[in-house]
């Protein structure tokens, strides 16, 4: 694989506008989403593969002009009623049946919660939130999307292979196999054994969630607040079980571990009252990342209340087992409580490290509030703040924004860049965007990273559409032409000697979102005419990546997780990172895993299945003195003499042995239980990457 064969990123323009903010999530697998108002944008990354370095060195991509990065895409509805037919299946996995609906029953949604409006029911559904979940929640180890919608339901959205059908041969991802998974809250049912049918429809409208960061493959937390301000964490668990002694099928199992009061130490105030102030925000949940020690992890979870920002601790036990229950305890209360000004759509971003000091666990942030950006630090562990009693917001003082703080354009989007780890800078690096871009606005962006640091190409790119301006005439009637020379148009008058102009664009920022690593960012932003009424929805996905002439002093990347998102890093970043995937046998195939050692002996004995020949075998393929030609499996080296026994990358391209097929030889030819990969099966061999199916 070669870096300059990648597909170059690409500006995506997309046909609806956000209903929100905060509306664009980035995967640790580097796939990217979009929910606007009422259409679901997916976008899959692709990878140059051995074939694009044929030749003269130009790759498929760079032959290919009008080939770019997420052109692999895909457009759904993201209106989703909460029908109780989407938790069928996940029931169906506990053995409870669901009853069938009657002929002539009315299933319009009744609503759920306890606002006047929202309790009675909702006219659409349509998405505030989405978020991708830790990897190795989904099916091929992928994480899932989770969208939140105005009728205070969460769908999960992912891939899902049956499997007894899971025998694809594809070789590129895609979105057969995309589908509804289960959904929480809006009186979908949920199972739970202490209800005498065996399930319970779940009473909460929720409007906020959160997941927290990777705890194991399979299992992970789900943190949401439901519109009485109770935070209520759900364990979530995808793993296979055995159906028979032939067939094992793949279930999911929800359970609600805890929950505790989210409506902080401020009293309730009357709402007519002239001082009152909207709170409500569909960020008020975020995560921390996990402190690991011998016996446990411990994560704080923030949320956000009236002019209140708690800290509330979450410690899982280690050991927990698929099918098993976590044994998690969640805090008294709060670990540090914060009493500051807020509006509504304020937010928290947590630092993704955690740093020791004198023996304590500490992990930094920043809050929106949304106007301007506070920063924090919590330690994860130690000694808890005392409990700060009830008081009213004119007790403390944060009735009214500081006299320092009039900023009037909110923050839609703020990243966090990973720390350089040796050298703890004072305060979270960060960069983010407010709502409205004008020709007059120039702190629309701000980050306080290093002066050396380059500016992401979607600032230069908007900054010069705004900073443009243009005769009247032109920008009223679009004729936006690029030439510098003064219109001759009789209809333009003169002006105290200089010709009438102005700025015929604006923008508007919906959010802000990077990529695994943090090299890369993907701005979603809406552009406007100053002019005209500008009725066309639409929206554009602008991506900015590192230059040449940036120093790795000035940037810094955090480790990915998964070998996509270092894949991915490796590809858009111009040093030679010192990353595993750079390095695999699936780039350099000079090299070998280790594991082609211990099946040399059944590799010699392998002949060609078509004619009995003797084979000759590469990395990536195996070849008889006949011209037959088989793949040859990246964890084993072994011959794939016969189709379904194997599944393909979709990083590298290559074919790996199941691990019924590798324990199969191994038992034939005597090799012991040893040489059989130690790996769950679901990732390649060779270069550590997910399936394609």
């Amino acid at each position: 694989m070669e870096r300059s064969n990648a597909p170059p990123l690409k500006t995506l323009a997309l046909k609806s506008s956000p209903l929100t903010s905060h509306t664009i999530a980035w995967s640790c697998d580097a796939e990217l989403a979009v929910a606007t108002d009422d259409t679901l944008y997916l976008f899959l990354p692709e990878y140059p593969k051995k074939n694009d370095d044929a030749g003269n060195g130009v790759g498929e991509f760079a032959k290919d002009l009008g080939r770019h990065q997420f052109s692999l895409s895909f457009r759904a509805s993201s209106i989703v009623r909460p029908d109780p037919a989407i938790n069928a299946q996940l029931c169906a996995f506990a053995g409870v049946k669901l009853p069938s609906t009657k002929s002539g029953e009315d299933t319009n949604f009744k609503g759920v919660g306890a606002g006047p409006i929202t309790g009675t029911g909702g006219a659409t559904c349509q998405p505030v939130k989405l978020e991708w979940s830790p990897n190795g929640l989904g099916y091929n180890l992928r994480p899932i999307l989770a969208v939140m919608h105005t009728t205070g339901s969460i769908v999960m959205l992912g891939e899902h292979v049956e499997r007894k059908l899971s025998t694809s041969t594809s070789r590129v991802r895609g979105f057969k196999h995309w589908k509804i998974l289960w959904g929480l809250g809006a009186r979908l049912p949920i199972p739970d054994q202490s209800r005498g049918k065996g399930f319970r429809k779940m009473a909460d409208r929720i409007k906020s969630f959160s997941w927290a960061k990777e705890i194991a493959s399979g299992r992970a937390l789900l943190a949401y607040m439901n519109d009485a301000s109770q935070v209520v964490i759900i364990s979530v668990q995808f793993y296979p079980r055995r159906k028979s002694p032939q067939s094992e099928e793949l279930v999911w199992e929800v359970q609600e571990i805890a929950r505790f009061d989210g409506n902080g130490p401020h009293l309730n105030e009357d709402e007519v009252d002239p001082d009152f102030v909207p709170h409500d925000t569909s960020y008020a949940l975020k995560w921390s990342p996990w402190t690991v020690t011998e016996h446990s992890r411990t994560a704080t979870l923030a949320y956000i209340a009236r002019n209140y920002v708690g800290f509330r601790r979450v410690t899982v036990s280690n050991g927990w087992g698929k099918g098993k229950k976590p044994h998690v305890e969640v805090d008294d209360h709060d670990s540090v409580s914060i009493c500051t000004f807020l509006s509504p759509d304020a937010f928290v971003e947590w630092e993704d490290a955690v740093w020791i000091e004198d023996g304590v666990s500490i992990c930094r942030g920043m809050i929106a509030t949304p106007f301007v950006v506070k920063p924090f630090q919590v330690a994860l562990t130690g000694p808890l703040s005392p409990i700060l009693e009830e008081h009213f917001v004119r007790n403390c003082g944060t009735t009214y924004p500081l006299e320092e703080e009039p900023e009037v354009n909110p923050i839609t989007g703020l990243v966090i860049h990973p720390p350089d780890t040796p050298n703890k800078p004072d305060a979270p690096l960060y960069s983010l965007v407010r709502l409205s871009v004008i020709p007059t606005n120039l702190c629309w962006y701000q980050t306080n990273l290093p002066e050396e640091s380059a500016l992401p190409q979607w600032v230069e790119d908007i900054g010069r559409q705004c900073a443009r301006a243009v005769s009247r005439v032109e920008a009223r009637f679009g004729v936006l032409s690029d030439s510098d020379s003064e219109p001759d148009s009789e209809d333009e008058r003169v002006k105290d000697g200089a010709v009438q102009s102005t700025h015929p664009h604006r923008f508007r920022i919906w959010g802000l979102a990077s990529s695994p690593g943090g090299s890369c960012t993907a701005l979603l932003a809406s552009k406007y005419s100053t002019q005209l009424p500008d009725r066309v929805g639409g929206v554009r996905v602008m991506f900015s990546w590192p230059r040449q002439a940036e120093t790795h002093a000035a940037r810094f990347e955090k480790e990915c997780t998964t070998t996509e998102g270092r894949v991915w890093e490796w590809l858009y970043t111009q040093d030679d990172l010192n990353t595993d995937a750079a390095k695999n046998s699936s780039f350099h195939p000079q090299s070998q895993p280790a594991s082609h050692f211990l099946f040399q002996e059944a590799i010699q004995k392998q002949h060609c299945v078509f004619c009995d020949t003797s084979l000759n075998s590469s990395y990536d393929e195996a070849r008889c003195e006949n011209g037959h030609v088989f793949a040859v499996c990246a964890a084993t080296g072994l011959a794939i003499m016969k189709p379904g026994i194997s599944r393909i990358c979709a990083v590298c391209g290559l074919s790996c042995l199941r691990i019924s097929e590798q324990a199969r030889i191994a038992e034939q030819h005597q090799l012991g239980a040893d040489a059989v990969v130690e790996s769950s099966g679901e990732m390649c061999g060779g270069c550590g990457g997910k399936f394609v199916a």
